[in-house]
């Protein structure tokens, strides 16, 4: 399969298209600025609509628990995304995804509420490969959405408790995703060791009743060059065991960074170099490697994000030699 412009030109349509109102998609384009500014009106209150909606949800659940405090009052906060992959072994994947999280004041101890794809708290721009959505796209039946994997993938709710993480950067999550009632702590820690290198350690453990044990860890270190720019050096090991099969994964991606503010806010280009493999055994596989890009900034509202990454992979374990892999991303933040 060929990638060309009369694809890339579908791909984004597609991504774009779970968002688009049929009201504006059908309006005729013109060149008057009223008519522009009568769609962003609209769109701006449908988003306020949205966050409002939000606010009063997190107040209500909060006063399941006490009586709401109106000088600390509930929070809530949202991420709508729409993912799509493509590279020609596994073909085009699109995937929604949410993350939200709602804080009650109430319950005390600094408890929230997190709903949604708990994946996304490792998703980084910067990680070149690591996620699956860049390095193995494939849906079962090869089908382009997969329905029950999008909703096994968003159905996880649980309570987060926050007390130590001021001091300690630990949080520790009860919940249940799917059929699996898991327990998951993460902590982190940071230290600025020179001037213009920090370093950052993150660890976390997660335990399922179905999906059994599951361990990553990262270690991050960052060396400021600009005040745009940084090169960053991020390793991660990933270890799982379920039902006695246990496997060990590492990688390692070395990347430079620019930040840049620009009409709508900040930014982010990364470039770099991407390995991987598996160290189950008695030495290290190295089973994926290759240079990577990835960019992101908002468009047209500070709330309206686009993602683009592109990486030339192979993948050993799955016989695929090295190929371009395209990931698109369409967020919106409420």
């Amino acid at each position: 399969m060929i990638m060309n412009k009369r694809g890339v030109l579908a791909c984004m349509a597609m991504m774009a298209a779970p968002w688009a109102s049929a009201e504006v998609v059908q309006t005729p384009t013109l060149a008057a600025d009223e008519h522009e500014t009568e769609v962003e009106v609209w769109v701006d209150e449908r988003h306020t609509q949205a966050r409002n909606w939000l606010s009063r949800a997190a107040h209500g659940m909060d006063g399941w628990f006490g009586t709401p405090n109106p000088d600390d009052p509930a929070r809530a906060s949202l991420r709508v995304m729409m993912d799509t992959t493509w590279n020609r072994y596994d073909g085009t994947t699109i995937k929604p995804r949410i993350r939200g999280r709602l804080k009650l004041p109430a319950l005390e101890e600094r408890f929230s509420v997190m709903i949604g794809d708990e994946d996304l708290d490792y998703d980084r721009p910067g990680d070149g490969g690591y996620t699956d959505e860049r390095l193995n796209t494939a849906n079962d039946n090869n089908r382009v959405y997969d329905r029950e994997r999008a909703r096994d993938s968003n159905a996880s709710l649980a309570l987060r408790w926050s007390k130590f993480r001021e001091t300690t950067g630990l949080d520790v999550d009860v919940g249940v995703r799917t059929n699996d009632l898991f327990v998951r702590v993460k902590g982190e820690k940071k230290w600025q060791l020179t001037d213009d290198l920090k370093s950052r350690f993150e660890q976390v453990y997660r335990y399922g009743v179905s999906s059994e044990h599951m361990a990553l860890t990262t270690l991050e270190f960052a060396k400021t060059q600009t005040d745009t720019q940084m090169l960053v050096n991020r390793s991660r090991i990933l270890y799982t065991n379920e039902d006695n099969d246990e496997t060990i994964e590492w990688n390692n991606s070395l990347h430079r960074r620019h930040d840049w503010q620009g009409k709508h806010g900040a930014h982010e280009l990364n470039y770099g170099v991407y390995v991987g493999g598996n160290i189950s055994g008695d030495a290290p596989k190295l089973n994926s490697y290759g240079p990577y890009i990835s960019y992101r900034q908002p468009v047209w509202r500070d709330w309206l994000f686009l993602q683009g990454d592109a990486g030339y992979y192979n993948n050993k374990h799955e016989d695929h030699s090295h190929h371009v892999t395209l990931f698109g991303r369409v967020e919106m933040v409420f």
